[in-house]
């Protein structure tokens, strides 16, 4: 029995081992959190999740909160070199990813990169400009601004009122809309600036016309434009412009020269410019121009990342047994433990049945030798009073011929004379 129990055990800790080398491992669709330090090529760490690292790199952003990063593998939240080199992992590993730029940030675009001169505009003091402007006649809002503004989801063909005139929802997608401005054509609207008149409406932009009058003034992005004569098509303008202006390439400064005003920007190398959701870096500067390269920083670079994944959520698209890997090797240990149970129970009822058996066959031969030795005892004192009896009746007999037996008669004998 001993042999059976022992081989039960073996076996049930040779699955549960199983189960324990048989760890979890990143695939496509799990969540993971990673600790990690990204490194150039010479050893510069560039990017970190780790507190002290950042620190120590010099790199520190009081603004940031360091912790593990979460991602979900195969949503591209990060760059495809990051996420592949995860699939694979188990948990608690850790693992240097190495990255090309194809699968970093790109190689670097030289169609990104373009030179830029200081001067920006050169903006007459006195100038005529057209009465006329266009406005496209279909614009787009984000759903949310636009139940925010209604308080109600659009659909397509509502109508709804602008700032001065209706528009109609026009078509409607998973996260915008589209309205159609419906101004009337001769209708003219007056606001704090001036007046304005629909001249007419195309296909695809709607026409304003100024209709100012002699001395008002009209707001610009550079400022204000006093109205100083009115033609038909054209209007005369007079600039006074504010001192310094806020433009896509930082602060200008607005210089008086002679008949004009010139706008003009100072970036330093190290600048970040905005442009069409586009983040760019000041590269180069020199008297007259500057250099802004809208590639990624990183773009170009061959990129080392050590990883350390902390904890892997599996994904629905994991596979079955990686799913439910411990929940197989728990269900494999109780069935095998059951098995052993029922295996032992068994033998074990067997082996004292057998116990049982024997103990009453031997009770049962002492039982009969008892009986036996019992009967023995009694033949024998039996016989042995048989035969005191014999002998009892063997002396009397003996005694009573010799009682009647007569007595021999003596021979005398004569002497001769």
């Amino acid at each position: 029995m001993k042999k059976y129990v022992l081989i039960s055990i073996l076996t049930a800790l040779l699955l549960l081992s199983a189960g324990c080398i048989i760890e979890k491992k990143v695939e496509k669709g799990d969540t993971v959190k990673v600790d990690y330090i990204g490194k150039l090529q010479d050893d510069t760490i560039f990017d970190t999740s780790i507190l002290e690292e950042a620190k120590n790199a010099n790199i520190y952003n009081e603004n940031r909160i360091y912790e593990p990063l979460t991602l979900k593998i195969g949503d591209g939240s990060t760059i495809p070199g990051f996420e592949n080199g995860l699939i694979g992992m188990k948990e608690g590993e850790t693992r240097t990813i190495t990255i090309p730029p194809e699968q970093g940030y790109g190689p670097k675009d030289p169609t990104l990169r373009f030179s830029q001169t200081k001067i920006l505009e050169e903006v007459p003091k006195t100038q005529e400009i057209s009465r006329f402007e266009e406005i496209p006649r279909v614009f787009q809002a984000t759903i949310s601004s636009f139940v925010a503004r209604y308080g109600r989801q659009p659909t397509v063909g509502m109508i709804i009122d602008l700032t001065d005139w209706p528009g109609q929802v026009v078509e409607i997608t998973a996260s915008n809309v589209m309205i159609e401005h419906k101004p009337e054509v001769g209708k003219s609207i007056t606001n704090e600036v001036t007046t304005l008149t629909i001249a007419e409406i195309t296909d695809s932009s709607i026409v304003l016309r100024y209709d100012p009058n002699v001395g008002d003034i009209i707001p610009s992005e550079i400022g204000d434009l006093t109205v100083l004569e009115l033609t038909d098509t054209t209007m005369v303008v007079k600039a006074t412009p504010q001192k310094q202006i806020e433009t896509v390439f930082g602060m200008a400064n607005v210089i008086e020269s002679g008949d004009k005003y010139i706008i003009k920007v100072n970036p330093k190398v190290g600048d970040s410019i905005i442009y069409q959701n586009q983040i760019g870096k000041v590269v180069e500067v020199t008297s007259d121009s500057f250099i802004v390269d809208f590639n990624h920083p990183l773009a170009g670079e061959t990129l080392y990342f050590t990883v350390t994944t902390v904890i892997i959520e599996k994904g629905k698209e994991a596979g079955f047994f990686e799913k439910y890997r411990l929940v197989i090797f728990g269900s494999l240990l109780i069935v095998v433990f059951a098995i052993a149970y029922v295996f032992m129970t068994k033998l074990y009822s067997k082996e004292e049945k057998e116990k049982k058996k024997e103990k009453s066959t031997t009770k049962k031969i002492k039982a009969v030798k008892e009986v036996m030795n019992g009967e023995l005892k009694e033949l024998a004192s039996t016989v042995e009073e048989v035969e005191k009896e014999l002998e009892t009746k063997k002396d009397t007999k003996a005694k009573k011929e010799t009682k009647t037996k007569p007595k021999a008669k003596k021979k005398t004998s004569k002497k001769k004379e």
